[in-house]
């Protein structure tokens, strides 16, 4: 595979217009959101964050066996333009991209941190491969890796998609379709696929 350039890119987002390449939109910082090799990420309004006091532990297997709502877990939050959003040391959220990204069966995607971000200790996308086919926004798993928290505001630019063109055509088959914000985690599937020899005992 090989990463797309700035004039490349331009160019599958010309074709998208004819519903054949590449869709970014909005694209919120204009022309400077499109870099020498990569296409700007910026963080929307909606948030999922775990919870810690209600459970003693995630665990996937109760998760399937019970049912239990997913609210016990995780809640989501939605703050409005200009407000903060703190992100505390070691702690983990879900974020979006307030890009909507539709990409081609012949181009891939890969999530990256930014270096300006990474300095504070702002992880991002820990599970970064975004496959031909994809549309919707990008769910960015946001860890603060480091001792202080980070105030996050709606808007700004913290991650960044590499494209690739792939060698043959791909399409995405995946749990997560067309989302329009941050997903809580499809975990079902999860306890399925374990073969019976591992699976637990009730």
């Amino acid at each position: 595979m090989s990463v797309l350039t700035r004039t490349e890119i331009w160019q599958a987002l010309a074709d998208g217009q004819t519903g054949k390449g590449l869709v970014i939109s909005p694209l919120v910082g204009g022309s400077k959101q499109i870099g020498p090799s990569s296409v700007d990420l910026h963080v929307a309004h909606e948030f999922i964050i775990f919870s810690r006091a209600k459970v003693e532990a995630f665990d996937v297997v109760e998760w399937s066996r019970e049912k239990k709502n997913v609210y016990m877990y995780q809640a989501k939050e939605r703050i409005s333009r200009g407000q903060k959003f703190v992100l505390h040391p070691h702690q983990l959220v879900l974020g979006a991209s307030i890009e909507y990204i539709s990409l081609p069966c012949n181009i891939s995607g890969d999530i990256k941190g930014r270096s300006t971000w990474g300095r504070t200790g702002l992880i991002i996308a820990t599970a970064t491969k975004v496959d031909p086919g994809f549309q919707g926004c990008v769910t960015l798993e946001l860890v603060n890796a480091g001792e202080v928290p980070l105030v996050l505001y709606p808007g700004l630019c913290v991650a960044q998609i590499v494209l690739m063109w792939t060698k043959k055509p791909g399409h995405y088959g995946g749990r997560y379709r067309y989302p329009t914000g941050p997903g809580f985690p499809e975990l079902a599937d999860e306890i399925k696929s374990l073969p019976s020899f591992y699976k637990p005992t009730e």
